[in-house]
């Protein structure tokens, strides 16, 4: 399976609300770094606790993905950089949210995934308690 047809059912199984389908592109034994600095270890864990997220705070939303880039780094290992806007439809999270992440794959499964969330540096400075 191709980068994009993984992102394409991987967004599916999120606009779903589905955790277990969301991690079978993880390899076993991969890590995930999600968006608030936890890391997750395993795709049983990666899967429990995204779904514990599509029960709550991103019930009913709607991710999509895309490609920015990818290159081999050896090994059977290819790097990837995606973005993506998740819209939240109502809750403490409603809005429209955009994210980059960093994957590894290995024999196209994800072993790595850093979640990082993209936002305007004046609204992150307002935020930032060390900024006033």
């Amino acid at each position: 399976m191709s980068i994009e047809e993984t992102l394409a059912e991987m967004a599916r199984a999120w606009n779903a609300g589905d955790g277990v389908a969301w991690a079978a592109s993880f390899a076993p034994d991969a890590d995930l770094v999600d968006v608030v600095g936890r890391v997750h270890h395993g795709r049983d864990v990666i899967a429990a606790e995204h779904q514990k997220i599509f029960d709550t705070i991103y019930r009913g939303s709607l991710l999509e993905y895309w490609l920015t880039d990818s290159r081999p780094i050896g090994d059977g290992l290819v790097l990837a950089h995606t973005a993506s806007t998740l819209r939240v439809l109502d809750g403490p999270r409603a809005g429209e949210w955009h994210a980059v992440q960093t994957k590894v794959f290995r024999d196209g499964q994800i072993v790595a995934f850093h979640n990082g969330m993209r936002m305007d540096p004046a609204d992150f400075a307002h935020e930032d308690d060390s900024a006033r």
